[in-house]
Formats: C-alpha cells, sequence, structure tokens
C-alpha cells in the first residue's frame, strides 16, 4: 500500500504548511525568481525602450512561463502553451504589420480566454445568463 504523501512528509518532519506550500507551488523558486528578475529588469528597460517594446516583452515572459508551466500541466493546458502562446514571433512587433500584429495578440487571447472556458465548465451557464459583456482582457 502507497502511503499519502502528505502523511510521508508529516512522518520526515515536514509541517503541514510547508507541505501545502510547497505541493501547491506551480514554479519552483528558481523559477519563480527567474520570471521575477525578467519582469522587473523589463519594466527598467522599458523606460528607455520604445514603447513598442512592451508587448514583447510581456510575450516573452509568457513563453518563459509557459515552458516552466509545460512539463507540469495537464495535455489540455499543454497544447495551449506548446500552441497559440508561441504562435507570435518572438521578434514581433507592431511597428511593421500593426493590424497583423494585433490580429496575433487577439488571437492568442481568444486562446487562452476559449481555454478557461472549457476548462472551468463556464460555458454549461451560457444558455441560462444573458449575453455577457466581452472580457476586457482581450
Amino acid at each position: 500500500m502507497i502511503d499519502h504523501p502528505a502523511r510521508v512528509a508529516f512522518a520526515r518532519g515536514v509541517d503541514e504548511i510547508s507541505w501545502v506550500v510547497a505541493t501547491a507551488m506551480v514554479l519552483t523558486e528558481d523559477e519563480a525568481l527567474e520570471l521575477l528578475a525578467y519582469l522587473v529588469t523589463a519594466a527598467r528597460t522599458q523606460v528607455d525602450e520604445a514603447a513598442e517594446y512592451g508587448p514583447l516583452r510581456l510575450l516573452t515572459a509568457a513563453r518563459r512561463l509557459a515552458g516552466f508551466l509545460a512539463p507540469r500541466v495537464s495535455p489540455e493546458t499543454r497544447a495551449l502553451l506548446e500552441g497559440p502562446i508561441r504562435q507570435v514571433p518572438q521578434t514581433a512587433t507592431g511597428s511593421a504589420d500593426p493590424e497583423g500584429y494585433a490580429a496575433a495578440l487577439d488571437a492568442v487571447c481568444r486562446a487562452v480566454a476559449e481555454h478557461l472556458v472549457a476548462r472551468y465548465g463556464l460555458d454549461r451557464d451560457r444558455s441560462r445568463r444573458s449575453a455577457a459583456p466581452r472580457s476586457a482582457w482581450c
């Protein structure tokens, strides 16, 4: 018989709070620190860069997060992380083709929203609700 991981952890002297925090973390501490450092330094860099680099840096952070998450998520979420999130080229900016760039970002937003709706079963209640206003996110 395989014992529950919490019982094994407690038997080894790990307190309950530490176990819950450790098992609930999606990122390791090192991964979280890397993402934090990237976001903070990108914010500082953005002060001196052209505004068009802001979305580029946010997409880079999203790709890094997707890379950290992919091995730990469901197949459906992995498909999102390895598909739509990576469809916008890493060097794309809005200067060459503003409409195309916005359309590509809209497609990624739509894919994320559709994934969340399906994952959390939000589409099951659609028939009982009036048309909801469009999300401010997409």
